[in-house]
């Protein structure tokens, strides 16, 4: 299977008891505005769980049908079970009509 999506190259530099959250979005587009919608959490995960449920939900959401005016989703995974653009650990989108995950760098 090829890999999809980006996950963090310094692996290494995490701690022991790392814990991660993932959300998953989906984001419309409302005449213009770009809203962003919530759809799943998953807090106080492992790494190895949290690996296991990224790779899960990608698979899950590659023939998600998107809502009327949903872009693309959008699954992203914190450590540190913070919300803060520094604590991303992995971070794909997936566009509406495509079957790719995107594979974007920090």
């Amino acid at each position: 299977m090829t890999e999809r999506g980006q996950t963090n190259i310094f692996d290494d530099v995490l701690k022991e008891n790392e814990s991660f959250v993932i959300v998953v979005q989906e984001v419309m587009d409302n005449n213009g505005a770009l809203t962003k919608k919530i759809l799943r959490e998953y807090p106080s995960l492992d790494h190895t769980a949290m690996k296991n449920l990224f790779e899960h939900l990608k698979d899950t959401y590659t023939n998600e049908p998107h809502s009327e005016y949903g872009s693309y989703f959008d699954i992203t995974v914190y450590t540190n079970e913070d919300y803060a653009a520094e604590n991303i650990y992995a971070h794909t989108k997936k566009y509406r009509n495509r079957k790719e995950w995107t594979k974007t760098s920090k």
